[in-house]
């Protein structure tokens, strides 16, 4: 992994296998999408998050290993701290998380398929930055324990996800 972006609570890593041109633009939207989620809905607790821009293989692979689901997805989100819950984070944090001794336990992190992104947004028509800026918040909501499985998850959920993006792309 080639280290692309990481000031402050957001770190943005591209893997070597993406071909995407003007990777520093995505680099920059993907940690302003991902600080914009945590402003608008982290209140306390770890707040790192790891981004991954990565390929159809790359999720492909996680998604069969964490979801024993042998398809290719667009965003896969892994908690390192257990508990949260519609963005209320888990009462007890001390040693959840994965850091090294000596680190702050931290959010957790994101693997997005910037093949999948490409794909969506051409059939969504939408624009590809647009559409990887949703992925991005999608999958910090996620992290801080927003679903969408069930309707008013859903709703509550993706309501959400276009407030931050209205103030993302203002």
């Amino acid at each position: 992994m080639s280290e692309a972006g990481g000031a402050g609570r957001v770190e943005v890593l591209v893997d070597p296998v993406v071909g995407f041109e003007d990777v520093e633009s995505l680099v920059e939207l993907v940690g302003r999408a991902a600080e914009a989620a945590l402003d608008a809905e982290h209140s306390s607790g770890p707040d790192g998050v790891t981004v991954l821009l990565s390929d159809d293989r790359k999720l492909l692979e996680l998604n069969r290993r964490f979801n024993d689901d042998d398809s290719v997805t667009d965003v896969l989100s892994f908690n390192d701290v257990e508990g949260w819950r519609n963005g209320v984070p888990p009462e007890e944090l001390a040693g959840d998380g994965f850091a090294m001794p000596g680190e702050e336990p931290r959010l957790g992190e994101i693997v997005i398929s910037l093949e999948q992104t490409k794909r969506q947004a051409e059939e969504r028509g939408e624009l590809f930055k647009r559409e990887l800026a949703m992925l991005t918040v999608h999958g910090v909501l996620h992290l801080l324990g927003y679903d969408h499985a069930e309707p008013d998850e859903e709703r509550v959920m993706f309501g959400k996800t276009a407030a931050v993006l209205e103030r993302l792309f203002q």
